[in-house]
Order: structure tokens, then C-alpha cells, then sequence
């Protein structure tokens, strides 16, 4: 895991936990995971940690509770769907950005692989649309690259 603030010193980590040590207000505090194992118990590990990452930064419980499920969403889809066609754990990402001056949070989550497309089931098929109901902004392009999600909270109003 990398934590790094951005925008002003680094901001310090405590050792034993890797949180956050009073961060500066105009700083961009990003909380990075690379090549992490698509499996069931990593994502809930990150889940975990991302929850924790925001409540330190003393986000709204109510948009961290928002921010965690929508991005456990996107991270149980990329375990499920993209990588079941070669039968090998693959890898993904989760990069998050929190702006204290605005509120912004943005979480990103990709996949390397190629998503598989169940047959329609009338229990399945929630987790886009509760991405989109969650986040202010909400998308997903997949290429021979694999599947990339961008969520967006406290993004600027259209006029």
C-alpha cells in the first residue's frame, strides 16, 4: 500500500497502522493498492481499508458508508467477471483521492482481464446501477486492457 499527500509536504504515516498523521488541509491525500490479488478476501480487505482511510480523514460517515459500497461493488465485479475465462487469479488496482478544500473523492478501480457475461438472472445485476445511485458520477470502459471504474463524489454542479 502507498499513502502519499500531494500538494504540500509529505504528510507522515504512523508505523503501525499506515494512517494518515494530521494531513494539511490544501493537501490531495491518495491511497494507492497496485497489483492486488482479484480474490474474494482481498477485496473485502480493501473495502476495509479504504472505510478506515476516509474516517481518519474525518469524511462525512454517511459518504464514507456511500464511497466504501459503491467501490466494494466495483471490486467484487472485477473478482467475479474479469477474470473467469482463463481460470487464474488475476490482479487489480484501487487508487483513491480525497481534496479536504472541496470534499472531492474520487476512486478508481481496474482490472486486467476480460469480463465474462452471465446469463441473465433476475438476482444479479445490481452493482453498476448502485455504483451510479452512490456516486455523483459514475463510469466504466473496458478495452483489451480490462475494465477501468471511476467514481466521483463532491464533483462540481453543472450550471
Amino acid at each position: 500500500m502507498k499513502v502519499t499527500a500531494l500538494g504540500g509536504d509529505d504528510t507522515p504515516l504512523d508505523a503501525a497502522t499506515g494512517q494518515l498523521l494530521s494531513p494539511g488541509r490544501g493537501d490531495v491525500m491518495h491511497l494507492n493498492f497496485d497489483g492486488e490479488a482479484a480474490a474474494p478476501d482481498r477485496a473485502s480487505a480493501l473495502r476495509v481499508a479504504l472505510g478506515e482511510w476516509l474516517t481518519g480523514l474525518e469524511v462525512d460517515p454517511e459518504r464514507v458508508y456511500d464511497v466504501v459500497l459503491a467501490t466494494y461493488e466495483a471490486l467484487a465485479n472485477a473478482v467475479e467477471h474479469a477474470y473467469q475465462q482463463d481460470g487464474a487469479t488475476g490482479t487489480l488496482d484501487l487508487h483513491a483521492l480525497y481534496a479536504p478544500e472541496t470534499g472531492r473523492i474520487e476512486v478508481t478501480i481496474c482490472d486486467h482481464g476480460v469480463w465474462s457475461v452471465h446469463a441473465p438472472d433476475a438476482t444479479r445485476g445490481r452493482g453498476v446501477p448502485l455504483m451510479h445511485a452512490l456516486a455523483d458520477s459514475t463510469t466504466v470502459t473496458s478495452d483489451h486492457d480490462g475494465t477501468v471504474v471511476r467514481m466521483v463524489w463532491g464533483a462540481p454542479q453543472s450550471a
